[in-house]
């Protein structure tokens, strides 16, 4: 296995795993790119605590009686994470969300530049939630979707926690991970289907993260996925 480690001229630190050249048919041949790029400052962070810290008891509340589902992120279906297939922040009236928007795009564009895919073409979408870990709260591992339209998913990092994402690598005996120091400002796309985890937080002052996947337009017209409330997200790029 090759350990992929790169910084570009933007500030972009490219890391992943790619697979040695395989030597025979059967040999497994893989690439995951992830990218790490700071896009809000300390006071635009500031700023996105404030409102998310505002908007959780209001969610709460109006998705009581809504579904609930933690994602196997161990947080519990009282959690602001659980509502997470309830709304999504990318559609918010506030005024960091287009910033949000253009990053997210901005990363895709780089990851298909640096993995030699800049002739794939879809429409892209997102849905996103945020996470608030408090006191002694960590997430346990979980993926976001192993599937035919697997893509990409987000973290975004908003306060000092002092906490790490955990990045394992999907070959589950290569025991591989990447543990990444949770910075202000920092956003960092993965592969939607690695497995990844947050250590606990052991501040009195809340974690808090915001999270989402990116999707394309063959996954919103395939009808394989009905069940799925496809209107929750919207449109990134074309």
């Amino acid at each position: 296995m090759i350990e992929i480690q790169e910084g570009l001229a933007d500030g972009t630190r490219i890391f992943g795993w790619k697979s040695d050249p395989p030597l025979t048919p059967f040999a497994p041949s893989y690439a995951h790119y992830f990218t790490e790029k700071k896009i809000f400052s300390s006071e635009e962070c500031e700023k996105w605590n404030t409102y998310l810290l505002e908007q959780e008891p209001i969610l709460l509340d109006k998705y009581k009686n809504s579904q609930a589902n933690d994602g196997q992120t161990g947080l519990g279906n009282t959690s602001i994470t659980s509502r997470y297939g309830c709304f999504n922040l990318l559609k918010f009236d506030f005024d960091l969300v287009p910033k949000l928007k253009k990053a997210i795009y901005d990363g895709v564009h780089t990851l298909l530049r640096v993995s030699n895919n800049t002739d794939w073409q879809e429409t892209l979408y997102a849905n996103s939630w945020f996470n608030v870990l408090r006191q002694g709260e960590s997430i346990n591992e979980h993926s976001h979707g192993f599937h035919k339209h697997s893509f990409y998913g987000f973290n975004l990092h908003i306060t000092d926690s002092k906490t790490k994402n955990f990045y394992y690598h999907p070959i589950k005996f290569q025991r591989a991970a990447f543990h990444m120091s949770n910075k202000i400002g920092h956003l960092t796309l993965f592969p939607n289907f690695i497995p990844h985890s947050v250590s606990p937080n052991k501040n009195e002052t809340p974690r808090i993260s915001i999270a989402g996947d990116i999707r394309t337009s063959s996954w919103k017209d395939d009808k394989e996925f009905k069940n799925i409330n496809k209107d929750l997200v919207v449109k990134i790029c074309s």
